[in-house]
């Protein structure tokens, strides 16, 4: 069963699925949050809530059945010792992600009080974040693959969480609108405009967390690409050798198609000036908004898995050694 994991859809699967877990947990909770003074963003964030329940099962799915023993991963209190890991560290946060999701998304469901709701949520919010963050980190720990940078790989694994989660939400409630909910009514016409809403708030956070990731990835690329080695003579690791063969290998090289129309033209490109025409075209386009904004959720969340997958295949350049002179 052993084979070279970069090769296979685990791996990077699970770093996009584990990412989207947290963001759409954070979503959910900020528009729980904001339910308390608009109340149409309430159902919102009860299908947010729950729909972060299987997306975060996914996350555990990969990377358990990734490993050489399954149930050391799913039995990981028991078996996952080195804390000084990121594996380790993750493998705990997962752990304890699990029962906050199931948690918040129960009390949902029951109508549990809603102030213990989202003292949940709040409590649950930064670790659920961190579950995003840290799939960075679980790369970068590497610490002699130049692309997994631990500078930069975390923060852009973080914000492409909270964008792929703001895209994930959008599209389900887009669905659940669809298929749910009865076009006949009076109540279904407030319904619909309480969507049409909440779909166009959502619209400027995705404008903002596109912009975020595009200045991410071009100062990520001009770091990569200026190889900044750095020796102060104290015999540590700074920065990995060989930043520029992989800024080629990613932008001109074998990855560069996944790269410029993966990444940044479905993933982000695309995806801002359809969120721009959908802000200067309001009116022309109300008709099919649902339709314009489900193809550009889509395609945002498509761009946050082919970006998992470049980084993962990028970890194929090494740091070459420095020879001394």
């Amino acid at each position: 069963m052993n084979s070279k994991w970069g090769n296979d859809m685990f791996v990077p699967m699970y770093l996009f699925f584990g990412g989207l877990s947290g963001g759409l947990f954070v979503v959910a909770v900020a528009a729980d949050l904001i339910g308390i003074k608009l109340k149409q963003f309430e159902n919102f964030s009860k299908i947010t809530a729950v729909l972060c329940l299987p997306v975060l099962a996914l996350a555990g799915a990969f990377i358990a059945f990734h490993l050489g023993k399954p149930e050391r991963g799913i039995l990981f209190p028991f078996f996952f010792k080195n804390y000084s890991s990121w594996l380790v560290i993750g493998g705990w946060s997962v752990g304890l992600a699990i029962p906050l999701v199931v948690s918040y998304a129960a009390m949902w469901h029951f109508r549990v009080n809603q102030t213990y709701r989202r003292i949940v949520g709040v409590i649950g919010m930064p670790l659920l974040g961190f579950v995003s963050f840290y799939t960075g980190l679980l790369l970068s720990g590497a610490m002699f693959v130049p692309l997994w940078s631990m500078k930069f790989l975390p923060y852009l694994f973080l914000n492409s969480g909270v964008l792929t989660g703001l895209a994930g939400s959008g599209l389900v409630y887009i669905l659940y609108q669809a298929f749910f909910t009865q076009n006949v009514s009076q109540e279904a016409a407030s319904v619909s405009e309480d969507s049409s809403k909440i779909i166009s708030i959502l619209g400027y956070a995705i404008l903002v967390f596109i912009f975020i990731e595009l200045v991410e990835i071009q100062i990520f690329m001009e770091y990569l690409a200026s190889n900044p080695i750095k020796d102060d003579n104290s015999g540590l690791f700074i920065a990995p050798n060989g930043s520029e063969f992989v800024y080629e290998y990613v932008t001109n090289g074998p990855l560069s198609t996944w790269f410029w129309w993966g990444i940044i033209g479905l993933g982000l490109t695309l995806p801002l000036v359809i969120g721009l025409i959908e802000l200067i075209f309001e009116k022309v386009i109300k008709t099919y908004i649902n339709w314009v904004s489900g193809f550009k959720f889509a395609s945002i969340l498509v761009g946050g898995a082919i970006l998992r997958f470049v980084i993962v295949w990028g970890g194929d350049v090494k740091a070459p050694l420095t020879m001394p002179p």
